[in-house]
């Protein structure tokens, strides 16, 4: 397999080179000590295009390859991990969940932010009793009316703290297992959602680690169908894994 890359590619690689020495590098050590996620310095590869890097330019973003964007990955590491593991989060399971499973009002609504850089996405699938096995997610949404009332505990979750609003998981119908997951778009602002802690730890200090309480969350963004938040989950950690 050829991954020599192309013209676009190479510019990318080189505009993430040059943002990451000049200031990735520069700041980020900063924040390292203070242990907390430099949200200005992901705002500002917003404005450079690269939050919305794997996202069509329909939709706010670049239209990235994967070849190209673990290119730029390889260089905004170099400078700091956790701002790269901020980042990717953010342009993967953060934003991709919205694109590929979005209707055209949630994807203007939710996803162009994203992609233009003016808001930070996370993923709430994580829990203290449910990691990989995705089945074993716990955290419950309660329909009553046209919204859902989301209660649960998400642990691991980057950007936890800091995005604007989130994918989180959770069960609509506990006896069809895997098929009663959904998915729901959750603005942190939202009351019912709060961060109960940072983890401490031993790297990555620039990149907040969270757990998120839900405590009667209300949201009416069910992004895709009832049961179809298993398929959405797999279906967006692949690109998160190749990181």
């Amino acid at each position: 397999m050829d991954f020599s890359l192309s013209g676009p590619e190479a510019e990318l690689v080189e505009l993430c080179r040059e943002f990451a020495t000049k200031e990735i590098a520069v700041r980020a050590p900063a924040a390292w000590e203070a242990a907390t996620c430099p949200t200005d310095l992901l705002r500002e590869m917003g404005q450079l295009g690269l939050l919305g890097m794997l996202i069509p330019e329909e939709w706010g973003g670049i239209g990235m390859s994967t070849v190209g964007f673990v290119a730029a990955m390889e260089e905004l590491g170099q400078a700091d991990q956790s701002v790269a593991t901020a980042w990717q989060a953010h342009v993967t399971i953060g934003s991709l969940p919205l694109y590929l499973f979005g209707n055209d009002t949630q994807r203007e609504r939710w996803l162009r932010p994203l992609a233009e850089g003016r808001a930070l996405g996370a993923f709430g699938l994580t829990e203290p009793d449910a990691g990989s096995d995705t089945r074993a997610v716990s955290t419950r949404a309660e329909r009553q009316g046209s919204h859902y009332v989301l209660n649960g505990t998400k642990q691991f979750i980057t950007s936890g703290k800091n995005a604007d609003f989130a994918v989180v998981f959770a069960v609509t119908d506990k006896n069809l297992k895997k098929r009663g997951i959904s998915a729901f778009i959750v603005p942190t602002s939202t009351p019912g959602y709060k961060v109960a802690r940072i983890e401490e730890k031993t790297g990555q200090h620039a990149s907040d680690t969270a757990q998120i309480v839900l405590e009667n969350c209300k949201t009416e963004q069910i992004l895709g169908s009832e049961g179809q938040g298993y398929r959405i989950a797999l279906a967006n950690l692949e690109s998160g894994r190749i990181n």
